[in-house]
Parts: C-alpha cells; structure tokens; sequence
C-alpha cells in the first residue's frame, strides 16, 4: 500500500528526462549502468526492466524516483549494484533475498523506510548502506549476510546492535554513531569494528577471527558462481570496483568528520560575527535615532518659519481688501462730488484713486507670484467658520463707526430730533449721516418736489413715512437722539478709513444699467462703476473715458 492515495503527475522536463537516459542505455557502446533518477515517478517503467534484461545491465540506479514500491523479480538478471536512496519506500521486499548477484545495496535518505527484516537475507551482498533512515533496530537477519563487508547504519536512531552481529565474520568496514550506542557501549564503538566484532564474539561465546581468514573462501565461492553465469572474465574488474568503492565510503565518511568539524568552527565565527553586527547595529541606530531628532528640530524651526510667511501673507490680503473698500468708496465720493461740480476735490480724488489703483496692481503682481504659497493659507481661511468671519468684519465695520470724522458727529449731533426719532423708528439710523452731510431737516422733507426726491431718492421713502406721520400726528421720541444714534467710542481704532462706511457699498448701483450695483474695478483709473455684465462689453471707463487695461471683480460679504 502507497503512502499517498494520490500520485503526483510528472513533469515534462521529468518524461524527457526518462525518454534520453533509456535511449542512452540502449545505444551500441553504453556502459553497463542504467541511470534513470529523478523522473518523478511512483514505479519503475517496465521498459528500464527490459532493458536491463536483454543488456545485462549490472548497476541500476533509481535515486529520488520517488518510489513507494520495489518490484524486485525483474532485476534478478545481471544486477550488482541497486542504488534507491532518497526515495519513499516504507520497507524492502522478501524478494530482494532472490537477487542472485546483488553485491551492493543502497537505501539511503529514504525517510519512510522503518525496517529490512526479511526471511530471505542477502547472501552475497558485500556492502550495505542504510543511512539517514528512520530505523531504531538492526533486524536479526543482518547477522546471516555471510558475504557482508561493509555496513552504514549512521544517522538513524539506533543504539543498539543485535548479538547475531558477530556471525558476520566478512565484516571489515561498521560505521555508525558511536556517541549514542548503548550496546555495546559507545567507549567499543568508538575504537572501531575490529573492537565491536571482538565485544559482540565474546558475548556469543564465539572466537574472534580476523575478516581476512574468511575473505578468500567467500571470494573463490563468488569466482565459482560467477564463471557459471559470466563468460568473458568481468566480475574481477567488478570486485576490484567495489573495494574502490568501498575504500571511497570509508574517506568520505573521513571527510564528513573533518567537515562537520570545519562547519563547527564556521559556525562559532558566525556567532561572533552576529554579535559585532549587533554592537553595529546597535550604533547605527543610535546615530539613526540623533539624525531624527535633528531633523525633527530643523522641521519644527521650518514650521515656525512658514507660520510667520503665512501671517504676514494674510496682513497683505487684509491690507489688500482695504485697499479695494477704499478705492469703492473714493470712487462712489466722487461720482457725487462730480454732481456738484467740484473739480478741485475731483483732481484729488483722482491724484488718490491713482495712486491706490498703482498700489492695488502692485499687491495685486504680488499676490500672483504668492498664491502658490498661499494656497494651504486659503484652504485653511476657507474652512473657518461663517461665524467667525462675520464676527471678524462686525468688529471691523464697529471700528470704522468709532473711527467717524468729527465734523460728520457734529453734523450729526445737529439733526434735527425729529427727524432723527423718525429714523429710529423706520430702523434706518445708516442714513443718518447723509442726511447730516445732506444738511437736511424736518421742514426741508415737508416741501420736497419729485424732482428733489430724485436726488436724494435713497431717502424718499422716510419723506413718505414722515409725511404719514404729519398726518396722523406728532410721535414723542423715547430717548435722546445722540443716544440712539451715536455708537460707543472706542480708545483705540488701529485702522483709519478715509472713504464712507462699507455699509453704503449697496447704494453704489451700475452706471450702465442702473440696476445691479457695481462690482468690478476697472484698472488703471481705479473706478467701481459697473457690474459684472455690463463691464464686459466696455472698453473705456464711463466716468474718465480712460482705457481699461484690467478688471477686478469685487465679492461683498
């Protein structure tokens, strides 16, 4: 029965490989060895068996096949030599006894194979080699392999030997591992096989003798069967082949010691030299672990760096929004003040719209070439809070309030209290300041025209209220009028505003279409008088009739 239900399937290379050393074998001329290892086969193809019948091939080698089954009766031709080492056979056949002339046995390397106890032994089998197997016992019938002059059972787990040793009286060559040998004792084992024999004679009760007495018997009873089934003389050159051979297993065996010693040696330098790698190692990581802290310290001091870029990016961008309120607001102051004909006020609004337009294009050249570093400075700007920001532009616009002119405070402090309790109850104190600039009283709204209502048609609704007022009658205000209508003064106002309050941005309408408000600046004269549509079809500013280079489009919070 097969270790495996299931067969593994060759490969090709493996076919090829059996298809050419068959074809070898059977050209005219070959040598009278059949090598066909490492074909990735379960069985023996039964052509290698014809082959070595009509051949007569005397050394048949079949390593790491791997077999599970050694079909012995096709090879009891011509074969000496039966090499099946590395294969996965669990035992040896009774009918390997039947190998008439099997002189040389090797079953080496195989890890399923636990026992060769066998009725039949092998009489003429002169070495047998069986290491690296899984056997913990010699089996008996070792002791009946007359001819036996070599025997390898090292690298198995076998410490004892079997008494009916000593009957082996051919044996020069025993390797094993001394070390673990329990019977005989490893201090026996040790000194050789002269001395095993010797101990294993005495406890048989036997007379040692030395292999050479009972060699030439064995060689002449081999000559006489061999002239029965050999007609050309051969078999001396064979024997002569298994004593080299045998001579070449003893020196490996030399070799291996003096290697595993050589690898002992190899092995303790590689300890040390694992140690000195670890001290490296352990030195590298060190300096490993001071680069990173140096390289933490350099990126913090870069971050604190561009910490401070992004701030004073973000003062340029408040400036520059100030800037854009200012320009709207000196632009709006000098559409009225055209109106009233001032063309003094007008040269010095436009000396100042100059050189605001030359500043903003200035910040503006700027801006450009910084936007790519500003780029994570506006993400983080875009995120924050609604709140925020409408907190940020109350306080703004509260500090413009505290920053009013003083001559506009007097003329608003001499408004009359009428009027100024009619504002407060129509929720309209931002007009407040043009009435005061308007010089405008109670008296004045009563016989207003259409046409001055034009004029002032930012107003006319509150004529309209007061004039319902008159009729219904005369309203007692419930507090003082600079009370109601005078913010809080602050001690500080850091920015100054030359122009009218942003709150009157709304009241700029578009010159073109007098129904949006205005929304672009045109550059390089600096006025906001259009909206969007109607500035894209004009070349030349409606105010100055000055070309237009560039537009900037405003965003009212």
């Amino acid at each position: 029965m097969f270790l495996f239900s299931k067969k593994k399937k060759p490969s090709e290379d493996s076919i090829k490989r059996l298809e050419y050393q068959l074809c070898l074998a059977k050209e005219a001329g070959a040598d009278d060895i059949l090598d066909i290892s490492a074909c990735e086969l379960a069985e023996v193809p039964s052509s290698a068996f014809s082959i070595c019948k009509v051949l007569q091939k005397k050394v048949s080698l079949f390593i790491a096949y791997p077999l599970y089954l050694l079909l012995t009766y096709y090879l009891d031709f011509f074969s000496k030599v039966l090499n099946v080492e590395k294969n996965h056979i669990k035992q040896l056949p009774d009918s390997i006894g039947d190998l008439r002339h099997l002189q040389t046995l090797n079953v080496k390397g195989m890890p399923y194979f636990t026992s060769h106890e066998n009725r039949k032994p092998f009489k003429l089998t002169k070495c047998f080699d069986d290491t690296g197997n899984s056997l913990t016992v010699i089996p008996v019938s070792v002791g009946r392999m007359s001819s036996l002059r070599t025997l390898d059972i090292s690298e198995n787990s076998i410490t004892e030997l079997p008494k009916e040793l000593a009957n082996v009286r051919t044996l020069e060559s025993l390797i094993l591992d001394a070390q673990v040998m329990r019977y005989p004792p490893a201090s026996v084992c040790t000194a050789g096989t002269e001395e095993v024999q010797r101990y294993l004679c005495s406890e048989m009760g036997l007379e040692y003798c030395p292999p050479s007495q009972y060699l030439l018997p064995v060689l002449e009873d081999d000559g006489g069967k061999q002239e029965v089934d050999c007609v050309d003389g051969e078999e001396m050159a064979w024997q002569s082949k298994f004593m080299d051979y045998e001579k070449r297993k003893v020196q490996k065996h030399l070799e291996k010691v003096i290697f595993e010693k050589d690898l002992e040696e190899k092995q303790r330098e590689h300890t040390q030299l694992l140690l000195l790698n670890n001290s490296r190692k352990e030195d590298v990581l060190l300096s490993v672990k001071l680069e990173q802290q140096r390289l933490e310290l350099g990126v913090s001091q870069q971050q604190r760096a561009q910490e401070t870029e992004r701030q004073k990016m973000l003062d340029k961008a408040r400036l520059i929004k100030l800037i854009e309120a200012e320009l709207m607001q000196l632009t709006k102051l000098e559409v009225k003040r055209r109106n009233l004909d001032t063309e003094n006020l007008q040269e010095v609004l436009a000396d100042q719209r100059t050189a605001l337009s030359d500043v903003l294009q200035q910040l503006l050249k700027q801006k450009d070439q910084r936007e790519e570093e500003l780029r994570m400075v506006l993400v983080e700007m875009e995120q924050k809070s609604e709140s925020n920001q409408q907190n940020y532009w109350m306080i703004q616009y509260q500090r413009l309030l505290d920053a009013k002119p003083l001559s506009l405070r007097m003329q608003e402090a001499a408004v009359d209290a009428d009027l100024g309790n009619l504002l407060c109850k129509l929720s309209a104190q931002h007009y407040l300041p043009i009435i005061a600039h308007q010089r405008i009283t109670a008296e004045a709204l009563r016989h207003m025209t259409t046409k001055d209502l034009r004029k002032v048609r930012y107003i006319s609704f509150c004529v309209l209220a007061h004039r319902k007022m008159q009729e219904a009658g005369p309203s007692t205000p419930s507090a003082p009028l600079q009370q109601q209508l005078t913010p809080p003064l602050t001690p500080s106002t850091p920015l100054t505003p030359t122009a009218p309050s942003p709150d009157r941005w709304s009241s700029s309408e578009c010159v073109v279409c007098m129904e949006h408000e205005s929304q672009v600046i045109f550059l390089p004269c600096g006025h906001v008088c259009c909206c969007q549509t109607c500035s894209d079809a004009l070349q030349s500013c409606p105010m100055c009739r000055g070309t237009v280079s560039q537009r900037v489009r405003l965003y009212h919070g």
